[in-house]
């Protein structure tokens, strides 16, 4: 679809080469297997623990690992347990029989062929079997070493290590599983690195780690199930029909039936199947809302965040222990987000933007699951200074004719096809075709268009951008303007007709479904808005640039242009 656009992305940073080059050779050596700064003999004042020589996992995790693929087998095997006497099921035993040849000895090269080691610069993961694969990383870029510890791991005294880095959409790394000691030892050395700490100071800081830190938030049982109490989720209820796809559902239901003597239920049943559909949707409904605490429960079970220096750290779950850290100048937009349940009693969700995306929690991280709109702004003040506005712009109101129309046409899409389909002898109320009945969601379609104009909002302040947007799920966007990355206004060929626009603004780490824009601002205020920003975002950045170069413009020397700090070569 043709549109127009203005755009302007300031990306103030940028990489020298010959630094690019220093982390390109690195990352050879580590290909290679060599490091020769990693390798050499310390200095006399070294960083705290330093290991060189290649670890392998914890061999418990060879047990983990067979115990994660029997699912499968029990999947293989189930036609010879379901009907031992079938002559069908010589496929099922080829498949087992392969995976005791085939896949058990898989399972113990993967773990005879992973190492690990951790130099002053990076670390370095060696792994597979057939293709071997070296990955380097750069100790300054890890972001986050997150230690998770399932339910078995616990029992086994076992963790994960998961890596993450700045600007990465995945881990980066993974070690699956170590000691819960190990890990933590993996975690302090790593940010004994980052501070540049030596032996000396360092141990004083990891034995006063926890003595020493803020807790900031945190959730008893009490708040945890009623968080769950105002969420829904098809996670169980998807379970429950996937494990019912296994087995005849007329036999349960007469197996049911007769159990329990309900036969009067199997004749309501028969005489009106509305009923029996009505029944359906409630019990979907009752078991999706038990699936959303359940959910809840398992995830954010014992949550606390507290501040440890210059980062936030978390630890929550009930089969899963999950124990993160979200370094502050990371922080690139914080989210508060609700829905209109919680809405409605006053309840709230912070998350956090940051440069690196936590895949799992869809590029947001949440940092205070469930709490009071004043709660919730003044934990958000803590990471982040802001001043809320007072008062929200409305977008444009033609908004709701484009919605309106939208929705419409789609509706119609959908429908007219299985009208001309629809058999003769299946349901037609009143002598009308079912198909026909859906277009009395119309009105609720118009309906629908005016709550999306009237919960999308947004306001300019000094300090950032503010935006409001979404039904179901609200979201007020806060955007900082010294976070701002890149920014640009877009209009549509139906949008021009209207002379309607939509800013949007991006900051490093955006998510990719839920991301801060404004739909149909009136072109000539979108326009204002997109140059007072920019030039905002430009007057900050000189300011800092002429505080640390003495000069407010870019252009300088290469030698003379402020660089990122590099490692100093170990001795």
């Amino acid at each position: 679809m043709p549109s127009s656009s203005s755009h302007a992305e300031p990306d103030p940073s940028s990489v020298p080469s010959d630094a690019a080059s220093r982390d390109a050779s690195s990352a050879d050596e580590a290909a290679n297997g060599s490091a020769p700064d990693a390798d050499a003999a310390p200095a006399p004042s070294t960083t705290l623990g330093a290991i060189h020589e290649p670890q392998r996992l914890h061999p418990l995790t060879l047990l983990l690992r067979v115990g994660a693929s029997l699912p499968a087998l029990v999947l293989i095997l189930f036609p010879l347990l379901r009907n031992p006497d079938s002559t069908e099921n010589v496929t099922s035993l080829v498949l087992a029989v392969m995976y005791g040849v085939f896949a058990l000895p898989a399972i113990l090269l993967q773990y005879w062929r992973f190492s690990y080691r951790i130099t002053p610069k990076q670390i370095v993961i060696q792994s597979g079997v057939l293709t071997r694969k070296n990955r380097s990383i750069p100790i300054e870029r890890i972001q986050n070493i997150q230690i998770e510890r399932n339910l078995v791991a616990r029992v086994l005294g076992l963790a994960k290590v998961k890596i993450e880095t700045a600007g990465s959409s995945s881990t980066e790394g993974s070690l699956e599983y170590v000691s819960v000691a190990e890990a933590r030892k993996i975690r302090q050395v790593v940010r004994s690195f980052q501070r540049g700490a030596t032996d000396a100071d360092a141990a004083p800081e990891a034995e006063a780690e926890e003595a020493a830190v803020e807790t900031l938030f945190d959730m008893p049982l009490r708040r945890v199930l009623l968080s769950g109490a105002f969420r829904f989720s098809l996670l169980y209820l998807a379970v429950i029909f996937s494990v019912l796809e296994f087995f005849n559902p007329e036999t349960l239901m007469q197996r049911f039936m007769q159990a329990g003597r309900l036969e009067w239920l199997s004749g309501l049943v028969l005489r009106h199947p509305a009923l029996a559909i009505l029944a359906t949707v409630l019990v979907a409904v009752v078991l999706g809302w038990i699936s959303g605490i359940a959910v809840h429960l398992a995830r954010y079970y014992n949550f606390r965040l507290w501040l440890d220096g210059d980062k936030l750290r978390k630890r929550h779950g009930l089969f899963t222990v999950t124990e993160g850290t979200i370094p502050l100048d990371k922080v690139q937009t914080l989210i508060l987000r609700t829905n209109p349940f919680m809405r409605a009693f006053g309840w709230y969700e912070l998350k956090v933007q940051t440069i690196g995306i936590d895949v799992e929690e869809q590029g947001h991280r949440v940092i205070a699951p469930f709490a009071s709109a004043e709660r919730i702004l003044e934990l958000a003040r803590r990471v982040r200074t802001f001043d809320l506005p007072d008062a929200f712009a409305h977008v444009s109101r033609l908004t709701i004719r484009r919605r309106f129309f939208r929705y419409t046409i789609v509706l119609t899409a959908l429908l007219l096809p299985t009208v001309y389909f629809w058999p003769a002898d299946w349901l037609h109320p009143g002598g009308v075709a079912l198909p026909w009945w859906g277009f009395g969601l119309v009105p609720f379609i118009l309906g629908w268009a005016v709550l999306q104009y009237r919960n999308h909002t947004y306001a300019a302040g000094d300090d950032g951008f503010y935006i409001r947007r979404g039904v179901l799920s609200h979201y007020l966007w806060i955007v900082p303007v010294d976070k701002f990355h890149v920014f640009h206004v877009t209009a549509s060929i139906f949008q021009q007709r209207l002379g309607l626009k939509t800013l949007f603004v991006d900051t490093a780490g955006a998510a990719g479904f839920a991301y801060p824009e404004v739909i149909d601002v009136p072109g000539d205020e979108a326009d204002t808005q997109f140059t007072s920003l920019y030039r905002r975002f430009q007057q900050l950045y000189r300011a800092r640039v002429e505080t640390s170069t003495g000069a407010p413009d870019t252009r300088l020397p290469p030698e003379e242009r402020p660089r990122l700090p590099t490692d100093t070569p170990t001795d």
